[in-house]
């Protein structure tokens, strides 16, 4: 991938497009027979005329109407501003900060055209907001029926006008202002009077800094500045909540968890509770529960508490977290307060308090490339490529993406030379693609990704696992293989393979088909972990051919832990 530091360039022009003053005032644009965005607005001053306000009040109106740039505007129509400014509490656009109100228009504003096929697709958009959100779309009804005269941005906003094209892009007119998500997941705690013992909770534990930053700040060796987006998926436990467990106060909930003063300490009880209610990433509903209904499924989650894990259930097609066979019981979400979205991540409320437990063990099947770092920088790159967030995304056609740069902690890795070609990089993440009108990626990938290794003869790679629960498993590794790799299929490829201080030699390859498709061998028959933790795995390419074939790589899905019952 071209280094996330070229995302800055990116960052730099919306920099530009937000400066205090209008960066393309008194510049001339093309203008042939349909208009550039802001002067077609304002040839409907009955319709956008406030709009037309606020762009010139945001520095804005110059900037969505040149003729370099391509734009998706949505746009309240006069009416929606006018409910805007009732709801604000003000008469005119300058009664409001200018920061706000530039942070109002950069939500409105996608810089790549949408089209109308496009977006009647429904759901997330693809290419994020100015701001870097992504703005959904839904489908519903109202008072003039459903289909077109029904669809919805943000479920706040209904469509009126559908992409109207002008020269630099299309607008989507909006009965309704949008509104920004600027309020992080800790601005979210702070707002709602009802979770007042877990926001205290979280306060004294250390974890308020967490959630309140969505960027993580990177400086390179070179000095270079890198901006990694982070995101959170928080289960908040509401007061009233707190109450059914005799609960009152923070400082009955630390008596409860029997939590030392140290309440910063990793080991603490009430820093490990607050840990234990978040895991990495945004986890809608639909990805916590992926289950069919049919059969009682099981996936294990690792929490931000060290070593500690939670479990999503569908048992007898009804969702919880945390089921116990033994009583028949489990934590559920409260219908209409989950997929409560925040600048930096996503609440979910529960119906119980929710302690820390251990799961009995289940199947721990560990994507290579699921990591918060890779994360980021492959939703950089998506929307440095007009992407979108494409992590774990298939897409039209494969990418290729670099992961040695500075801003990547989780793998640790040794690269020596190599000959392959076809730009592969020597660690990297692979995007698949699925072929038009797929609904799975060619490979079959688990999660829509592989990992490259391509570090030349005695190179090395490692990295950590999922928190894997105390007992006896077999271990299964699962990549791909492709035409191009068929002079590795007979007799397969070395490798040393070890996790933790366990090792083995294994020939990646041998017994595949040199074709397109995701494969399997077993690292390990028997192996016993004593604790619940993570587990580092290491792999050592200790065939020759990895320095000298133009072809070599290893294209890695997941691994796989199954439990052995004696």
């Amino acid at each position: 991938m071209k280094s996330i530091n070229k995302v800055i360039g990116s960052a730099l022009l919306v920099l530009l497009l937000f400066a205090c003053d209008d960066p393309y005032e008194g510049k001339t644009f093309r203008i042939y027979e349909e208009l550039p965005s802001a002067t077609y607005l304002e040839s409907r001053p009955e319709d956008f005329s406030m709009w037309i306000e606020i762009l010139r009040y945001a520095d804005m109106y110059n900037a969505v109407n040149q003729s370099s740039q391509t734009f998706t505007l949505f746009v309240p129509d006069n009416e929606a501003v006018e409910n805007f400014y009732k709801k604000m509490g003000v008469s005119s656009i300058e009664e409001l900060d200018k920061t706000y109100v530039q942070e109002l228009v950069k939500y409105h504003t996608i810089n790549v055209e949408i089209s109308q096929k496009i977006f009647l697709i429904g759901g997330k958009l693809t290419s994020p907001t100015v701001s870097g959100d992504y703005l959904t779309v839904s489908f519903g009804e109202n008072e003039s029926g459903g289909g077109l005269n029904a669809i919805y941005v943000n479920d706040e906003a209904r469509v009126k006008e559908l992409a109207i094209e002008t020269i630099n892009g299309v607008i989507y007119v909006l009965d309704s202002v949008l509104t920004p998500l600027v309020e992080t997941l800790y601005d979210r705690l702070e707002e709602n009077e009802n979770y007042s013992i877990f926001k205290e909770a979280v306060d004294l534990s250390g974890w308020k800094k967490r959630l309140s930053t969505p960027y993580d700040t990177v400086y390179s060796q070179l000095g270079k500045v890198s901006y990694l987006k982070k995101n959170y998926t928080l289960f908040v436990v509401a007061d009233d909540i707190f109450a059914q467990e005799g609960i009152q106060s923070v400082n009955e909930l630390i008596e409860k968890l029997g939590a030392l003063p140290d309440y910063t300490d990793s080991n603490n009880a009430l820093h490990k509770y607050i840990g234990y209610h978040m895991l990495s990433q945004t986890q809608y509903v639909e990805d916590l529960f992926p289950f069919d209904g049919q059969n009682d499924s099981t996936i294990i989650w690792s929490t931000l508490a060290e070593n500690e894990v939670l479990s999503t259930n569908s048992v007898d097609g009804i969702c919880y977290i945390n089921y116990k066979k033994s009583t028949g019981e489990g934590i559920r979400l409260i219908e209409g307060k989950t997929d409560i979205l925040a600048k930096n991540g996503i609440i979910h409320e529960l119906d119980g308090y929710m302690p820390i437990i251990t799961p009995d063990p289940v199947i721990v099947i560990w994507d290579v490339c699921e990591y918060d770092d890779v994360a980021a920088v492959v939703n950089a790159y998506g929307a440095e490529n007009g992407l979108g967030d494409c992590y774990q995304q298939y897409q039209t056609s494969e990418h290729k993406i670099s992961l040695m740069g500075d801003e990547i902690t989780s793998y640790q890795w040794k690269a020596y030379s190599s000959k392959s070609t076809g730009g592969w990089p020597q660690l990297g993440y692979l995007l698949t693609k699925a072929n038009t009108g797929a609904t799975v990626n060619t490979y079959g990938a688990y999660k829509n990704d592989m990992l490259i290794v391509n570090l030349g003869y005695m190179g090395w790679v490692s990295m950590t696992s999922p928190v894997v629960l105390k007992g006896k498993y077999k271990i299964d590794l699962y990549y791909a293989c492709a035409g191009s790799l068929s002079d590795f299929v007979s007799g397969g490829s070395k490798c040393q393979v070890s996790i933790d201080n366990t090792s083995t030699e294994v020939y990646i390859y041998d017994g595949a088909q040199a074709s397109v498709g995701i494969y399997s061998l077993t690292l390990f028959d028997e192996i016993y972990f004593d604790n619940n933790a993570q587990r580092t795995m290491k792999i050592v390419l200790m065939d020759p051919r990895a320095s000298t074939h133009k072809d070599y790589r290893l294209q890695l899905d997941y691994v796989k832990f199954t439990p052995v019952i004696d």
